[in-house]
């Protein structure tokens, strides 16, 4: 029963974000903005990942600069950015590294930024560009072996655009 439930998450989270990524691209998703505790949402999105974090004994790691308090954003949106970007990371992070949140505020830009590391498999720099482009899985092992519908990022993307941000992409290149 557990594994049919498991089944059935995982599908409805692809249809979900199959279904975002269409609202998105037809200008229909519309951002419930508040003004939100940068806390409960950094916790919120790490609570989430924990349990695939402890699977593989990665170390999970949250900071905060003590200034970002507050953010006017949608909260569950931005939860659900944090946990694709928190989830893209566990999955591609053998077993004993680490995962990280980072929060900063850069109070004269009124920025406030929130940065996803890891000590993962990297990607290599010819392919890095092409990270954030709908149904793009880099490599067709890495398909096999790492299930998704190569949508996530994409839609991470589309949805700090939304909230008026941006996403960038980082790597060491492979094994680093």
């Amino acid at each position: 029963l557990e594994r049919i439930e498991d089944t059935g998450r995982h599908l409805l989270a692809l249809i979900n974000e199959i279904l975002d990524f269409a609202k998105i691209g037809a200008g229909k998703l519309e951002l419930a903005r508040e003004l939100a505790s940068v806390e409960q949402i950094c916790q919120a999105s790490m609570y989430v990942v924990s349990p695939a974090a402890q699977a593989k004994q990665l170390v999970l790691e949250c900071t905060r600069d003590p200034a970002a308090k507050r953010v006017y954003a949608d909260p569950r949106r931005l939860k659900q950015i944090l946990i694709n970007l928190l989830s893209n990371a566990v999955k591609f992070t053998p077993a004993g590294g680490m995962v990280g949140l980072e929060i900063t505020l850069d109070e004269p830009a009124a920025v406030l930024r929130f940065s996803v590391w890891d000590t993962g498999i990297g990607i290599p720099a010819d392919q890095l560009a092409h990270v954030l482009e709908p149904f793009v899985q880099l490599d067709g092992r890495l398909a096999r072996q790492y299930q998704g519908t190569g949508l996530g990022l994409a839609l991470v993307a589309r949805m700090a655009e939304l909230h008026g941000g941006e996403l960038r992409a980082e790597s060491q290149g492979p094994g680093h």
